[in-house]
């Protein structure tokens, strides 16, 4: 039986060292006029008395000498362990505490860093990683759980610091399974306490209710993991210089992805779109045509989607998979096809916002530019994209398409999944 997914209310957040810095150093400057002040009120009445006392008496006792950063202790930040309560210094409301957003929701990156990308098995979009800021023991879990099945391990043991009980153990795999493609790939059960066996490309009853252990050979998962692990490494080497932003690394895959995969109808998955969240149904289900895109080149349209959205998340981009809501029969489409799926979708589509170093969103509709150029390339081979629905505003997206609503399609939260309140504005298109 898979795991159950339970979620636990959020703690406090320590302030970061920055912040302890600056009201380290606003209480010493205020000390330090209050030295001030009480020298000149002696000097005052000295020079009442006698200007000869007052000399003698400043020449032997003069002002203390106005104490710097290292002379006060620094200030204390108690955190209770049973409570994760934390008593924070007031805050002095005149003090800008500004903390860099890439500090906060972006990671490592090795194009940056060496030019080079490098395959990492921790990648988690920016924007759960934010959902999940309060949890870090199940991010930890998360991590760990990657890592376990990079390495190719048939049995793991969380120890030390590592250590979680079954909850966090639960949504740990979760995170997991909603981050990576390969997660999906894998059950995994308790051997015993914090110790755990992963069964690689199981299989499971027709209602998904029961997993059975899978019988492939190590060799063959060996192959066909890292197999997808050097498609995704070369895709981006191939394609992305160091010189890239985060919006043309964006459009760059992008471009690559609706010109080189083929879009596989699956009717049955577009009609149970229209009734629920089709990315839940793919994160909760054992599915391997991902894994073995590199050899197929074939995804039906949410696996397509998902491909997209790990990409995005290995190349460190924040970003939201939107699912928009509309008329399926009325909608102005370009093509016929596009019309006839919108319609099997019952007018659900689904696209991505995504996020610049700015902190500007733009909408991505990736699942549109690929069925525009399939129904292009039917007349011209050699076809190119126009990419005309990436980096669109919502103002563009909204004469191409008018979709009703929207929400974030992707969250660890299922019964809040943001809709629209929590979403970013498109306020301008990337023209770039």
């Amino acid at each position: 039986m898979p795991f159950s997914y339970l979620l636990v209310s959020d703690s406090r957040r320590v302030p970061d060292s920055d912040w302890v810095w600056r009201y380290r150093e606003v209480e010493k400057m205020k000390k330090t006029e209050n030295m001030r002040q009480n020298c000149n009120l002696k000097r005052g009445i000295s020079l009442l008395l006698s200007f000869m006392m007052s000399f003698v008496f400043l020449m032997a006792n003069g002002c203390d000498k106005a104490k710097t950063i290292e002379d006060y202790p620094e200030v204390q930040v108690i955190v209770d362990d049973e409570t994760d309560n934390v008593d924070v210094p007031e805050v002095i409301e005149d003090e800008e505490i500004v903390v860099a957003e890439e500090t906060i929701k972006r990671e490592y990156d090795s194009i940056y860093d060496t030019g080079t990308f490098v395959f990492n098995p921790e990648a988690i979009n920016p924007v759960v990683k934010e959902e999940m800021k309060n949890k870090e023991a199940s991010v930890k879990t998360a991590k760990n759980i990657l890592n376990a099945i990079h390495e190719h391990k048939i049995e793991f043991e969380l120890t030390g610091d590592d250590e979680v009980d079954e909850m966090e153990f639960n949504r740990g795999f979760k995170l997991a399974r909603l981050a990576s493609p390969m997660a999906r790939c894998v059950d995994i059960t308790i051997v015993e306490t914090n110790k755990y066996r992963i069964s690689y490309f199981p299989t499971a009853s027709e209602n998904g209710m029961e997993i059975f252990e899978g019988d492939t050979e190590m060799s063959e998962v060996e192959n066909r993991l890292n197999a997808f692990e050097e498609y995704i490494t070369e895709t981006i080497n191939n394609n992305i210089t160091a010189d890239d932003d985060y919006m043309e690394r964006a459009r760059k895959i992008y471009k690559v992805l609706i010109e080189d995969i083929e879009l596989v109808e699956d009717e049955q998955a577009l009609e149970n779109s229209g009734y629920a969240n089709p990315m839940d149904d793919l994160r909760n289900s054992y599915d391997t045509d991902i894994i073995d895109v590199p050899e197929t080149k074939k995804l039906n349209h949410f696996q397509f989607i998902s491909l997209y959205d790990f990409f995005l998340s290995e190349l460190n981009i924040e970003h939201y998979v939107i699912v928009g809501g509309g008329d399926g029969e009325d909608t102005d489409v370009p093509t016929e096809s596009i019309a006839e799926t919108l319609e099997l979708v019952r007018g659900n589509w689904i696209w991505f916002i995504v996020k610049d170093e700015d902190n500007k969103a733009y909408n991505c509709d990736i699942l549109m530019d690929k069925m525009l150029l399939d129904e292009q390339r039917k007349t011209k081979e050699d076809y190119e994209s126009d990419m005309v629905y990436f980096g669109i505003s919502d103002k563009t997206r909204k004469e191409s398409i008018d979709f009703l609503g929207r929400y974030n399609a992707i969250t660890m939260n299922s019964n809040t999944q943001n809709y629209g309140k929590d979403l970013p504005d498109c306020e301008e298109d990337y023209n770039k």
